[in-house]
């Protein structure tokens, strides 16, 4: 059946559904009474295959006619963009409203240009979007695990950090640490350059990947979003980084190019620095870095993303959660990769550390977020 024909078959479907041609019915939560062909995410598949599913859920949503005898149908959000060449589970959702709760270009992965890279320790304003995560314990609390701040309202951090294998089922995460440098005093200063006093936000709503499994020794899938109790206000310490939301950046293998990482220590098990640390790394080819796991019997998939592998440096630099960071064009920062696992000794030469890739999850992000 060609496209002319079915859509006649959905046309005259729903055509019969009412005889009242311009009254509409009020549509609930944040639904919209538009013309069907308007809400891609039914009028596409429908057109390949007019499912009964489909129909049937046709007749609920169908909130009337417009003046030109065009059905008209209450439209969720979620269903008002349906990327044509995508088949995953996230297809269906409105990418154009969730990019919209990102910052912006002039706002987002805004870092002082003068740095000099080498050294270890960071500026008192440097990488502004490093996140320090809160865990309370069954007695006390402390931070075990990093993130990045990528919009007023969500951080990204690595699923280990909240539901790994090794990680205590009586921690909880709390809280969320922003405009940090040295967890050791209140007010830092280096010379005449202070921060302010830094923010701990509770955690209103955490997010896994749904395919992420702790007890995989692959650790595909290791992504999650820590959901903040307000929005944070920005200023020279609390600043986002940007997502690689370009679709150009997910086919870039990103080979030889060199990546900073960032955070307070090492990981949630280890010895951990008071102050930021940062660290440059090449990235790795993916075929190189399978070849080198295959010795620990640990397969490296397209969706993660190797850097490392230099003496002494490596993302035991930076906490498990911490971002894979490089700039664009524009001279923005972007996390690209989130610190999943790596060698133990960590900096072992030869042994590159693995990151889950973010150009690989930037749809799953976007269906996560909301106002």
């Amino acid at each position: 059946m060609d496209f002319l024909c079915r859509s006649f078959i959905i046309l005259s479907f729903l055509a019969v559904l009412s005889t009242n041609v311009l009254a509409l019915k009020a549509c609930s939560g944040n639904a919209r009474c538009v013309v069907f062909e308007d809400c891609k995410g039914l009028y596409t598949p429908l057109t390949r295959v007019a499912s009964p599913h489909l129909l049937d859920l046709l007749k609920h949503l169908q909130c009337g006619f417009n003046e030109d005898r065009q059905p008209m149908i209450c439209c969720p959000p979620i269903l008002s963009f349906y990327p044509e060449s995508s088949t995953s589970a996230h297809a269906a959702f409105d990418r154009e409203a969730a990019l919209a709760l990102l910052p912006g270009p002039s706002s987002c992965g805004v870092d002082r240009a003068d740095r000099i890279y080498g050294g270890s320790q960071t500026e008192v304003d440097e990488h502004p979007w490093m996140a320090l995560i809160r865990y309370d314990k069954l007695v006390g609390s402390g931070f075990y695990c990093g993130g990045v701040l990528i919009s007023s309202r969500y951080v990204l951090t690595a699923a280990h950090c909240i539901k790994g294998a090794e990680l205590p089922k009586q921690w909880k995460v709390t809280h969320v640490r922003l405009g940090e440098w040295s967890t050791s005093t209140v007010i830092d200063c280096v010379q005449d350059d202070c921060n302010e006093p830094p923010l701990d936000v509770p955690v209103e709503e955490i997010v896994v990947h749904e395919d992420y499994v702790p007890s995989d020794g692959h650790q595909q899938n290791d992504i999650a979003l820590l959901r903040l109790a307000y929005d944070v206000p920005f200023n020279d310490f609390v600043k986002p980084i940007c997502l690689p939301t370009d679709p150009s950046l997910a086919q870039k293998t990103f080979q030889d190019t060199d990546m900073e990482v960032a955070g307070w220590g090492k990981t949630e098990i280890s010895f951990s620095s008071a102050v930021k640390l940062k660290a440059r790394l090449p990235v790795v080819s993916n075929y190189i870095c399978s070849q080198i796991y295959k010795v620990s019997d640990r397969n490296i998939s397209e969706k993660q993303i190797c850097a490392g592998g230099t003496s002494h440096k490596d993302s035991c630099r930076g906490d498990s959660g911490g971002p894979l960071m490089a700039q664009d064009s524009a001279m923005n920062w972007m996390v690209l990769g989130v610190v999943s696992y790596g060698p133990s000794p960590c900096g072992s030469p030869g042994w590159p550390g693995v990151y889950t890739r973010v150009t690989a999850f930037v749809d799953w992000i976007l269906t996560q977020l909301r106002p």
